[in-house]
């Protein structure tokens, strides 16, 4: 069934318990849950163009370049500023991409944590800040509220919680930060401007299980598909559901 994806886990040997947010998680309680997917490919513009909120965007195989296709899916009509936090990404580098596959009707402003050590210089830098990267979630707030202030931004990019927490093997205390910090974008920032806040996660590394679907406002997972037999290049889009979807067929093709 193309385009559907189905994920059921139990945990511990406790009673089970479904329906309910991970706000608190208790030791050895069990905890049952089902992901459902519906593949977007023949109504991806719509949904990026319509998508507000707190956006989780799950990707594996796309570089910075995708990304760029995708912030220039979202309100393409409309000029805002972009704050791009970066903890993987030097400045340079966005830039260089930028000039090469311009972000069309968006400003970006970059934090830049992974040349923060350096302390390059940003005189006459309007839209590149540096900042020691963030060991921790409760870091990476007070560089979110470094940035706002510095930009204004209509839109946020953070690029990426893979740094702070694995989702095929989290902690409770890790999911328990990752919740106090969802909670603070939704409950703080958004307030401040920002419609639109969008999480970046790199799922190379292995399977997923616990996405935080129940503190955020869309789930969004992007796959990059190389065929071997050299057919062109495929991107599968899928979106989170709450209730059981239909499954679509359709593909991206790039050739």
């Amino acid at each position: 069934m193309a385009g559907l994806g189905l994920n059921a886990q139990k945990e511990g040997e406790s009673e089970v318990k479904t329906g309910r947010t991970f706000d608190k998680l208790e030791k050895n309680e069990t905890v049952e849950y089902t992901n459902y997917w519906m593949e977007i490919q023949n109504r991806l513009s719509e949904t990026l163009n319509n998508i507000k909120g707190l956006v989780l965007v799950v990707y594996t195989g796309l570089e910075f370049t995708d990304f760029v296709e995708i912030l220039n899916k979202v309100e393409p009509n409309r000029f805002i500023n972009v704050l791009y936090i970066s903890l993987v990404r030097s400045y340079k580098y966005i830039k260089q991409v930028l000039e090469y596959k311009p972000c069309k009707s968006k400003r970006f402003f970059v934090v830049d944590c992974v040349s923060g050590y350096a302390f390059p210089t940003e005189e006459g830098m309007d839209e590149c800040f540096y900042h020691k990267p963030p060991s921790s979630l409760e870091e990476m707030k007070k560089i979110i509220e470094f940035g706002v202030e510095k930009s204004n931004p209509e839109m946020m990019v953070v690029d990426s919680l893979s740094q702070f927490i694995n989702f095929s093997h989290p902690t409770e205390d890790e999911l328990n930060q990752l919740y106090s910090f969802l909670k603070m974008l939704k409950n703080e920032v958004s307030t401040n401007g920002q419609e639109i806040i969008i999480l970046l996660y790199d799922s190379n590394i292995s399977r997923l299980h616990r996405l935080p679907k129940d503190a955020v406002d869309e789930i969004i997972k992007i796959e990059k598909i190389k065929e071997i037999n050299k057919e062109p290049l495929m991107i599968n889009w899928f979106q989170s559901q709450q209730s059981s979807p239909q499954p679509f067929d359709y593909h991206l093709k790039i050739d």
